[in-house]
C-alpha cells in the first residue's frame, strides 16, 4: 500500500509538471465559485458654489405670491403698485405742493349756511333733535282746544273742551339738507274731550284717537281721527248732537286748526 501511494504521488507530481491546467481543472471541479455583489449607484453631490449661485438669483425673482400680493421693483426695492415714482415732467407740473403759512385767514373763510353748525360749512345733512321741546309744546296746544256751540244750535253756548291728553307718542327733528330746511315730525295722540251746557246740567265724556300728525299733511287738510266714543252722558238725547258738532264738525275742525298752529309755531322756533 505504501508503494501504491507513492507511485500515485510521483505521478500527480508529473501531470502537473507537463499540464498545470488540468490541476486547475481538478480544483474547480471541488472548489465554489463565490461573485461579489455589485456596487450602490449614489447620487452626484452639489457643490458649494451652484447653490450659493441659485440663492442668489432666487432673490430677484418673485414668488407666486407676490404678483397677487401688488409687489414690484422700484429702484432695485421691491415694493407696492401702490407706490407711485413721478415722473420730472409730472413733478413740473405739480410744481411746489409743500405747505405754506396763511397769511390771510379771513380770505379762505367760507359762508356758512344759516342753521347749520360751523363744521358743516358745505350745508350737507345735519339733523336736530328736537322732540322733547314738540312734546311739550304739541301738548298744549292741544289742551288749549275749545268749541262754542253756535246760537243756531238746539244747545247755544254748550262748551267742549279737552281734559288731558291720555297717550302722545312721536318725535321730532330739524334737519339741513343742501342749504335747506326740513321738518321731520311724526305723532299720534289719544284725547279725553268733555261736552258741558251749564245752562242746563247737560254733561258729555268720551275719547277720540289721532293719527297720522305728519309733514304728509298739508295745512288745512285735517288730521285722520278715530277710536271716537262716549263714556258718559247725563242724558241720551245729546248724542245727536255729539255725533253732528263734536265727532264730525265743530270740535273737530277746531281739533285740526290746533295742530295746525302747532305746525306753524314748530316752523317759526326752528
Amino acid at each position: 500500500k505504501q508503494v501504491e501511494e507513492d507511485k500515485r504521488l510521483m505521478e500527480a507530481m508529473e501531470v502537473e509538471e507537463t499540464d498545470p491546467a488540468a490541476v486547475v481543472d481538478e480544483k474547480k471541479k471541488t472548489v465554489t465559485k463565490t461573485e461579489a455583489p455589485p456596487p450602490k449607484k449614489t447620487k452626484p453631490v452639489t457643490t458649494a458654489t451652484k447653490t450659493t449661485t441659485t440663492t442668489k438669483d432666487s432673490e430677484n425673482i418673485f414668488t407666486k405670491s407676490d404678483a397677487v400680493r401688488g409687489y414690484k421693483i422700484v429702484n432695485g426695492k421691491k415694493t407696492s403698485y401702490f407706490h407711485n415714482e413721478l415722473s420730472e415732467e409730472a413733478k413740473t407740473l405739480i410744481g411746489d405742493i409743500a405747505p405754506k403759512k396763511l397769511e390771510n385767514v379771513e380770505a379762505v373763510k367760507t359762508k356758512t349756511t344759516e342753521g347749520t353748525s360751523a363744521w358743516n360749512q358745505a350745508g350737507t345733512w345735519e339733523e336736530k333733535n328736537v322732540t322733547s321741546w314738540a312734546d311739550e309744546s304739541l301738548r298744549k296746544q292741544i289742551e288749549m282746544t275749545t268749541f262754542v256751540f253756535p246760537d243756531s244750535s238746539p244747545a247755544p253756548g254748550a262748551l267742549v273742551t279737552i281734559q288731558k291728553v291720555i297717550k302722545l307718542n312721536g318725535h321730532a327733528s330739524v334737519a339741513q339738507v343742501r342749504g335747506k330746511k326740513r321738518y321731520i315730525y311724526e305723532y299720534s295722540a289719544e284725547l279725553e274731550w268733555q261736552l258741558e251746557d251749564a245752562t242746563n246740567g247737560m254733561k258729555c265724556v268720551g275719547k277720540v284717537k289721532i293719527h297720522d300728525i305728519d309733514g304728509t299733511v298739508e295745512l288745512g287738510e285735517g288730521y285722520e281721527q278715530d277710536g271716537f266714543t262716549i263714556d258718559e252722558t247725563s242724558d241720551n238725547s245729546v248724542r245727536p248732537l255729539v255725533d253732528r258738532f263734536v265727532q264730525r264738525g265743530g270740535f273737530k275742525d277746531s281739533l285740526n286748526n290746533s295742530i295746525d298752529d302747532w305746525v306753524r309755531l314748530f316752523k317759526e322756533t326752528y
